[in-house]
């Protein structure tokens, strides 16, 4: 059975993320969840902002199997994000008390990170 790991990050039309890096960041979000999941991760890119609240991840959460929650750079590296970032937190222990929380670093490669926590998958 694979290692489920939800990465959930900003939306993004969110209006801290700018309008021109939109397609770039959807670009690294797929090609990133594509080398995942060749990993042999079950890997889930969610997407939710402070306005919207977290009802859909909660609801993501108690449906679907989750290993580790890994939060995105655009919460992790926004100091204005913080609160938000204890949210995620918070709903996931809340939900999925033994799920390993991991933050995004940009200058760390994601596989890497999971790999941290649960070996490699591809053995």
């Amino acid at each position: 059975m694979s290692v489920s790991i939800f990465h959930i990050g900003l939306s993004l039309d969110h209006p801290l993320i700018p309008v021109e890096e939109r397609p770039k960041i959807k670009k690294r979000l797929r090609d990133l969840q594509e080398r995942m999941t060749r990993a042999g991760y079950k890997y889930e890119i969610i997407q939710a902002s402070p306005e919207t609240g977290l009802d859909g991840f909660k609801h993501q959460l108690e449906t679907q199997p989750c290993d580790g929650v890994l939060i995105g750079g655009g919460v992790v590296g926004n100091e204005a994000m913080s609160y938000f970032m204890e949210q995620i937190i918070d709903a996931t222990h809340e939900v999925v008390p033994k799920a390993k929380i991991m933050f995004y670093n940009h200058s760390v490669d994601v596989r890497a990170i999971v790999e941290r926590w649960f070996g490699s998958q591809s053995d």
